[in-house]
């Protein structure tokens, strides 16, 4: 018997399979973070002005870390608007939820104070794009891109799509 995938279910046994992740302690994951650099198979969701460029500002997980607040700006014609979302954690530790369509998200932690976040969106009109982001503590600036380049590449997104951010976010604190 032929069994058939959505898009959806594709990506997101895609994003599972691709990111070996061991659970992020959520004492971890809580606090303020900043978006040090991006990438997208799909480079016009991130570039100046496009709908997925987050520049990541807080994450504060409950208890067990199964439902996460990630408050967030798009910056778009020089203008950030912020955003919060509520994401919900799967039995896979994938967090789901609805910002510019359907988009899933898991966690790579790299250090104590460097995360890297994988996301698969599908947008309404049925565009699907991967994207990962590098999170880091506060302003840390870490010049080495390295190990976050290599895990972007074996996720499928090439390393000349990595956008560095961090020193050109002007959005608020």
């Amino acid at each position: 018997m032929v069994m058939k995938m959505t898009v959806t279910k594709a990506l997101l046994l895609a994003l599972t399979v691709g990111v070996a992740c061991a659970d992020v302690d959520p004492a971890q994951l809580s606090g303020p973070w900043r978006t040090s650099a991006m990438a997208s198979d799909n480079l016009e969701m991130i570039l100046e002005g496009g709908p997925l460029r987050m520049l990541f500002r807080e994450m504060e997980c409950n208890e067990e870390c199964n439902a996460l607040n990630v408050f967030f700006y798009v910056k778009k014609n020089e203008v950030c608007t912020p955003h919060r979302v509520v994401a919900q954690k799967n039995a896979d530790g994938i967090y789901t939820t609805d910002f510019e369509g359907q988009t899933s998200f898991q966690f790579q932690e790299l250090d104590p104070v460097r995360q890297i976040v994988f996301l698969s969106n599908m947008a309404s009109d049925g565009t699907t794009s991967r994207l990962s982001f590098l999170v880091v503590k506060l302003r840390v600036i870490n010049d080495d891109l390295e190990d976050y380049a290599r895990l972007t590449e074996q996720n499928g997104i090439p390393r000349k799509y990595i956008r560095r951010v961090g020193d050109t976010d002007t959005c608020p604190p």
